[in-house]
């Protein structure tokens, strides 16, 4: 609710103040009436113009940044599968050094018989890759037909994550840089990385 106070006697002019709520006004009678000015912040604003800008330049670097955070993940994920592939082939070789034979061959996401105690847990996990490790062994005395070899294998539900191209860089650091030959080949939806062939 508005109250008016008398003018005050000693000005010239006829002066009201007004009180409303909180605030007080004082009104000239040669003023004319304008809603009272709010108070403008200190804190500047930004347009949608430089809004726009920042996003921009992010975007930008994001797009640049992809590319080599992908690429970075992959060598980590190829360092890991041949690591991995180095220390199951260790193992296997230690075994057939202490018994003179290697295990029987095992089924996907198994240990080899013997093995369940001389292995890491890594073996029966899916492969970094995609697929199974599963053990292959010829069993044969006989040096023309004997082979032994680790195999990531998938299948059609299942196959393996991994560029082609990545996959000759795996072949470089383990054997002779051809997928096709040597100690790690690439057959079908399979690695096999080779221990005695």
């Amino acid at each position: 609710m508005a109250t008016l106070k008398p003018p005050s006697l000693a000005s010239e002019n006829l002066l009201f103040v007004l009180f409303i709520g909180t605030n007080t006004h004082i009104l000239s009678a040669n003023m004319p009436l304008q809603p009272p000015q709010r108070a403008r912040s200190d804190r500047a604003a930004y347009t949608i113009l430089e809004i726009v800008v920042v996003l921009t330049v992010i975007g930008i670097l994001a797009a640049i940044a992809v590319p080599y955070i992908r690429r970075a993940k992959d060598s980590a994920i190829i360092s890991t599968l041949e690591n991995d592939l180095r220390v199951f082939s260790q193992e296997f070789k230690d075994y057939e050094l202490n018994f003179m034979t290697y295990p029987p061959s095992s089924t996907p996401g198994l240990y080899p018989i013997g093995m369940e105690n001389r292995m890491s847990h890594t073996w029966i996990e899916p492969s970094v890759i995609g697929g199974s490790y599963k053990w292959v062994y010829s069993g044969s005395n006989d040096a023309d037909n004997l082979y032994a070899y680790i195999e990531v294998t998938g299948n059609s539900s299942e196959t393996l994550r991994i560029d082609p191209d990545r996959l000759s860089e795996i072949d470089d650091d383990l054997d002779d840089g051809n997928p096709g030959t040597g100690k790690l080949q690439l057959r079908g939806l399979s690695i096999r990385y080779y221990i005695e062939q």
